[in-house]
């Protein structure tokens, strides 16, 4: 009921405009036959008012209910296509799932913001198990394809096949995990699976503290230079990706700011599309981010 309450100003919007529309049909029609002689001609001119305002509300009740109706049921909508024929799509769901592309059964490349140390100790310290970033890696350890030591080995080794530019820190600065800071927007490509590849996307930096910060400069790089590395390396199959920095990275921005700035982002980087991609906003979400209107 939340999410129907929350998307109230938008379903009532379209109900008006529709109504606006249909009345001026009607009007349109009413120069040929008049809607009067429907109603007895001994009928006052307050039955008549009552019953013209009658039909206004009520006509505009049923759309309301229908575009309800629709609200509730989309769960994914297209937002645009991209010059090469790739879509972006907006949706509801979870961004772990294999059902929140449109090939399952294809290989799919999942978009995870981490902090730009690229730690993999999930403590409760350095990396929460709560995040995003957390949450990932606890799953890749549970499965058993990796450690905190083998999977940091293989994103370290991925990075320096990229020649990814970094800079030694030292313990006084971040007093625990790696000390080898990365460029914000440096992205570490981990097969996960065979239909799963994780791009760990460099967001965040630590203080010594261990508290995360981002910049809104360091914001929109990471993001150009996410879509870049999603041109080059996506090899044409799905990308999906969360709302980058609504989570620990201590970016400020609402999650509804973000989906509306990611939106703008891919719209006026078309030609660096080359694969459907999938912005996926968490399930709860739906109580607080309504998607029917993103524009």
């Amino acid at each position: 009921m939340k999410r129907i309450w929350l998307n109230r100003k938008y379903i009532a919007k379209l109900a008006s405009k529709w109504t606006s529309i249909i009345f001026a049909i009607l009007g349109f029609i009413g120069t040929f036959a008049s809607l009067g002689d429907l109603l007895p001609e001994t009928s006052s001119i307050q039955y008549r008012i009552f019953i013209s305002m009658g039909i206004l509300v009520g006509l505009w009740t049923i759309l309301c209910v229908f575009f309800l109706g629709y609200v509730s049921w989309k769960r994914r909508i297209e937002l645009f296509e991209a010059s090469n024929g790739y879509h972006v799509y907006v949706q509801y769901g979870d961004v772990f799932s294999s059902e929140e592309v449109l090939k399952p059964e294809e290989r799919r490349n999942i978009v995870i913001p981490v902090n730009r140390c690229f730690d993999t100790i999930v403590d409760d310290d350095l990396i929460s198990s709560n995040t995003l970033h957390g949450i990932t890696m606890k799953k890749m350890y549970a499965s058993g394809t990796y450690t905190e030591q083998t999977l940091n080995n293989v994103i370290q080794e991925n990075l320096l096949v990229q020649k990814s530019e970094f800079e030694q820190i030292r313990q006084e600065d971040k007093r625990s995990g790696n000390l080898s800071r990365y460029s914000v927007g440096t992205v570490a490509e981990v097969k996960n699976t065979e239909n799963c590849t994780y791009f760990f996307l460099g967001l965040s930096k630590f203080d010594r503290d261990l508290h995360a910060h981002t910049t809104n400069d360091e914001y929109v790089l990471a993001l150009m230079r996410l879509l870049e590395f999603c041109n080059i390396r996506s090899q044409k199959y799905a990308v999906v990706m969360p709302l980058i920095g609504a989570g620990a990275s201590e970016t400020k921005k609402s999650e509804r700011d973000i989906l509306e700035y990611l939106v703008k982002l891919l719209k006026m980087n078309k030609e660096l599309i080359n694969s459907d991609i999938h912005i996926v906003v968490r399930d709860s979400g739906k109580e607080s981010i309504a998607i029917t209107d993103i524009k």
